[in-house]
């Protein structure tokens, strides 16, 4: 059983969300790659980074980064300012324990940003917009036989 955000996990993560067809729809529109982080807290005692690359309903790629020194917020569009790092437009971060709440279904991805449980850097108007996809993103995860901290 992959540990989740290994490598392995998030492989299984990226087939699992481009086989889920109510994902596709709901993010048919949708263009925003997101660096996924979980700050330590709980069992986990580490931080945890994520790539996870996200365009018109399907994910076209996934890997893990091993700080904020690897990737770049931008604009839609932009490239990052060096080849060393990945450009995103989004960044959601959660402590551990939330992104447990988050998927066990305790926890909406939208309302931990919204009580801060979670935050996000982008454009929050357009992630408002994308709460059926956010559920799909979670929804898909629970999917995978996890092992946790």
């Amino acid at each position: 059983m992959p540990r989740f955000m290994s490598a392995e996990w998030l492989n299984l993560y990226k087939n699992a969300l481009n086989s889920n067809d109510a994902y596709a729809r709901a993010a048919s529109w949708w263009t925003g790659d997101f660096i996924f982080v979980v700050r330590a807290s709980g069992k986990l005692d580490h931080d945890i980074f994520a790539f996870i690359g996200l365009t018109h309903g399907k994910c076209t790629g996934v890997k893990p980064i091993k700080g904020e020194d690897e990737y770049q917020v931008v604009k839609p569009g932009e490239g990052a300012s060096s080849k060393d790092k990945v450009a995103v437009e989004y960044v959601y971060e959660a402590k551990y324990d939330a992104w447990l709440r988050i998927l066990r279904g305790e926890l909406d991805p939208v309302r931990g940003l919204l009580s801060g449980q979670a935050r996000i850097v982008g454009d929050m108007a357009k992630i408002l917009k994308a709460t059926d996809a956010a559920k799909e993103l979670v929804r898909t995860s629970t999917l995978i036989d996890t092992e946790f901290y």
